[in-house]
């Protein structure tokens, strides 16, 4: 709050009071059960400092944050998931919301139909980062208004007989979880746009380790994720901004990792054993320059292609335990090699977060000499590491995760249970108690991956799993896409008897509320408020007589 003070040293002393007291408050917030499993590397007394002198609000979706979290507690508890997908509009999220606990946000879903540029694209992440933002402002001010506009007809009721007959109400304020996919730019980029998230509606947000600028789809080649504290200093600002604006914003940390062939740095120890080397010392032009004296030869991309793929080969690339394994097999001098490999393996594996210096230490005391390893010669021309990702790389970056996010998730390449499994289990031997996500994408072919059995308890036996939280990123745009198709070649071949039998007759038979779509609209609402402002009567009136949705009035619940 603003100091008014009559003297310098009257208004240190107000000054340090105030801030006192709201570091007390900040940490009486922290202390509460929600936070049990939140780490955070910075001091209250550094968040009250960055708040300002008007006092703290509480922003609606905070409110809606801790609904998500009890929604995801309750299913935690009771071995179940909320089950959504990506909206796209009202009329979506108002659909979603008689059947759905949660409202999902994609950014796939943005890129092509949604880009505050106007130009549709693929997901690469390359739209203006207020894009998905912007439509969760879009579909919260909708949830709000058709709540609003439910409230109002339930409060107008004049008995209990009344309101049974309306049926029960419709939570049409369900939290969203949206799509920032890998926070648009550097930290502060990661804090502007989880500001505009708080600001603009999202309950959670969900952030993947892959770099900014070269992000994909999680079901694309060419991915390259960022070392693991890069991503974690990503988390920290998420939940720094959300402290700041005193939100209670769910954090997801997704991991691209189990796919990755990619890595932008060599910095973080932990990412090592995933980086790939060549083992032929003969080799001494690295890829890059070996494709750039092509190009200066006029290659083209066929034949750089080749290029790469023979230099491959020379190169022997592998990750250094199979360069070390390897080696040990071709010493004769070596009895019992397979005891000599599993013995550097149980000092260097995937979640041991050794660093390539040790690893190559203890290979050189087991072998007696140094093994020839460099990841620097296959770099690609982009200037970028080889990476050799997997099930147990995303377990060691989402173990390094969960302490700064309420959820982590793996990205994956198919809907198999059993690595569903290996990652679950292998995150909770850590964190025993810590959420999972999993994307229930139709980028898999399900038809393929599957039985139509196993397809009906996916969900329910990965909820068993932990996996509190499951989501079809596109099943807005695909059922919009089947839906539109099939109506549309259905009019052009039967004319209006398409509509009114495929369309209107099937509204009526699922009591779908869209029917009376001017109702749906909040004509009946607005009607209202226009009356209310002159005196109760209104000669403008939207829905007054002559409204055509008189004809649907034996839908009176509708």
């Amino acid at each position: 709050m603003p100091i008014s003070t009559n003297g310098q040293a009257n208004e240190f002393e107000q000054l340090q009071q105030v801030i006192q007291n709201e570091v007390k408050e900040i940490e009486k917030w922290w202390s509460e059960p929600r936070w049990n499993q939140t780490q955070r590397n910075y001091s209250a007394r550094d968040i009250a400092l960055r708040r300002g002198t008007f006092d703290s609000v509480t922003y609606p979706s905070s409110l809606m944050a801790d609904k998500l979290f009890k929604v995801l507690e309750k299913h935690n508890n009771n071995g179940t998931a909320s089950r959504t997908f990506g909206a796209m509009d009202p009329v979506q999220i108002t659909q979603m919301a008689k059947y759905l606990d949660t409202i999902y946000i994609s950014g796939w879903q943005c890129s092509s139909t949604a880009s505050t540029s106007n130009e549709p694209g693929p997901d690469l992440a390359d739209y203006p980062m207020d894009t998905v933002p912007n439509k969760c402002d879009h579909l919260f001010k909708a949830q709000q208004f058709h709540d609003r506009k439910q409230f109002e007809v339930r409060g107008n009721a004049t008995s209990q007989a009344a309101l049974d007959d309306m049926g029960p109400p419709i939570d049409y304020l369900t939290p969203i979880v949206a799509d920032a996919d890998a926070g648009h730019g550097g930290l502060t980029a990661v804090y502007k746009l989880t500001k505009m998230f708080i600001e603009r509606g999202a309950a959670g947000i969900h952030m993947e380790d892959q770099t900014s600028t070269n992000k994909k789809c999680g079901h694309m080649a060419g991915r390259c994720v960022i070392p693991v504290q890069e991503h974690v200093n990503r988390l920290i600002t998420i939940r720094m901004c959300a402290d700041v604006m005193n939100s209670n914003l769910v954090i997801v940390a997704r991991s691209d990792s189990e796919a990755a062939t990619l890595i932008s740095s060599t910095i973080d120890t932990r990412d090592h054993y995933f980086i790939v080397g060549a083992t032929n010392p003969e080799v001494e032009l690295s890829l890059a320059e070996t494709q750039d004296l092509a190009i200066t030869q006029g290659a083209d991309g066929k034949k750089l292609a080749q290029i790469e793929k023979e230099w491959t080969e020379k190169a022997g690339l592998k990750l250094f335990h199979e360069a070390f394994a390897d080696a040990v097999n071709k010493e004769d001098k070596i009895a019992n090699k397979q005891a000599v490999i599993d013995q550097f393996n149980a000092k260097v594996g995937p979640l041991t977060e050794t660093s390539n210096r040790d690893a190559r230490k203890l290979a050189k005391e087991l072998l007696g000499y140094d093994i020839y390893f460099n990841w620097e010669l296959p770099r690609v021309r982009e200037g970028l590491y080889r990476y050799r990702g997997g099930t147990q790389c995303a377990v060691m970056r989402a173990r390094a995760f969960a302490p700064y996010a309420d959820l982590v998730w793996m990205e994956s390449n198919y809907p198999d249970y059993q690595q569903a499994v290996e990652f679950a289990e292998g995150v909770k031997a850590v964190y025993p108690n810590k959420w999972l996500a999993y994307n229930l994408s139709p980028s898999f072919n399900w038809q393929k991956a599957m039985s139509v059995d196993e397809q009906h308890t996916f969900i329910d036996r990965l909820g068993k799993l932990g996996y509190v939280w499951q989501f079809i990123t596109l099943a807005g745009i695909h059922t919009t896409a089947l839906a539109i198709n099939a109506f549309a070649r259905d009019f052009r071949q039967d004319g209006m008897k398409a509509y009114a039998q495929n369309v209107q007759q099937k509204e009526m038979d699922d009591g779908v509320d869209v029917l009376k779509h001017q109702k749906w609209s909040g004509a009946e609402y607005i009607d209202g408020v226009l009356k209310l402002a002159q005196g109760g009567v209104s000669a403008t009136a939207a829905m007054g007589e002559g409204v055509t949705e008189e004809q649907f009035k034996d839908k009176s619940k509708l």
